[in-house]
């Protein structure tokens, strides 16, 4: 029933062989494991998957001849997958055993479902616990209110028809935050997205991954955003398949003083909602107006931040 999906450009052997363990070992067997080598140089890592697939009649590999980056890579193994439902995989995550029978139940307990997500927890370098991801949304109308402020769906861990996949034409060329383009695009179809507030992954943090490119998510996060609100207004929008995004963004995300700014203010927002959560109200507080006043961006930022756990606590209450 399930085909897994993975690229793999520059994890580690041990990274990867951990990764496709987590997979091979699931208490709810997957169908097919289909593998593209992104990174043409890695030798190391083509002689690991090659022993693997040697071993393991499920792995399919494809090895490309040149970098052409992680939504081509994806949508070039999902489109030789030949089950009814696709599962992401990240080469330098793992996976929690029950991962796979945990989500299909949920498919299967809700058919109106497009795709499902789970939680995670954060490993480093050595894979070694360092931190839990807080409470995601689970309700689909929730989803569908938060998505088009921002992303509560966890891409490594999803699960999606493969169906729906394939009608929504897949993941579109953007530098990062494809996933998030493909979430809002399932949504303007009416689709209902779901997850389960479960741990179902160890997602590995390596070299600052998680602000490194901070800067360039955002731009382009708002530029989904854009075509998502001329997607309602006209029925289309005018991405460009040949160009990715308009220049104008591209030197935007090239400019070094809008980043400086905008991952300062960042650093202020992190320690903002820390204070919040240790209930230092006062200062947490403080440590987000000081982020508003690093940038307009910040400002957008933190404005956004407010209305999406308003839209939270009016859904709750």
């Amino acid at each position: 029933m399930i085909s897994v999906i993975m690229s793999v450009y520059n994890e580690t052997v041990m990274q990867l062989e951990a990764a496709m363990d987590s997979i091979l070992k699931q208490t709810l067997s997957v169908s097919e494991f289909i593998i593209v080598l992104d990174n043409p140089e890695r030798k190391d890592l083509k002689i690991t998957l090659k022993q693997y697939a040697d071993r393991f009649n499920v792995i399919h590999l494809i090895f490309n001849e040149t970098n052409i980056g992680l939504a081509q890579s994806l949508n070039l193994a999902a489109s030789t997958a030949k089950c009814d439902y696709l599962a992401r995989m990240d080469a330098d995550d793992i996976a929690m055993p029950n991962r796979m029978e945990v989500e299909m139940a949920q498919l299967q307990d809700h058919p109106e479902w497009a795709l499902v997500s789970g939680n995670i927890n954060y490993i480093d370098e050595n894979s070694d616990v360092i931190g839990e991801k807080s409470a995601i949304p689970e309700n689909p109308r929730l989803i569908s209110k938060i998505l088009p402020l921002g992303s509560t769906i966890i891409h490594p861990t999803v699960i999606i028809k493969k169906e729906v996949f394939d009608q929504v034409e897949g993941y579109r060329l953007l530098p990062t935050a494809e996933d998030y383009d493909l979430w809002l695009r399932i949504l303007d179809r009416g689709y209902c997205i779901g997850s389960v507030n479960t741990l179902l992954l160890k997602y590995r943090l390596r070299n600052n991954s998680m602000t490194a490119d901070a800067w360039k998510t955002y731009v382009v996060s708002k530029y989904i955003q854009k075509l998502a609100k001329q997607r309602q207004l006209s029925g289309t929008d005018d991405f460009d398949r040949n160009q990715s995004i308009p220049v104008s963004l591209v030197t935007k995300i090239n400019n070094e003083q809008f980043k400086k700014q905008f991952n300062l203010g960042q650093r202020y927002f992190t320690e903002g909602l820390s204070n919040l959560k240790e209930k230092r109200r006062l200062k947490g507080v403080a440590y987000l107006l000081k982020c508003t006043c690093t940038s307009k961006e910040n400002r957008d930022y933190v404005w956004n931040y407010v209305k999406l756990r308003l839209k939270y606590l009016q859904f709750n209450n």
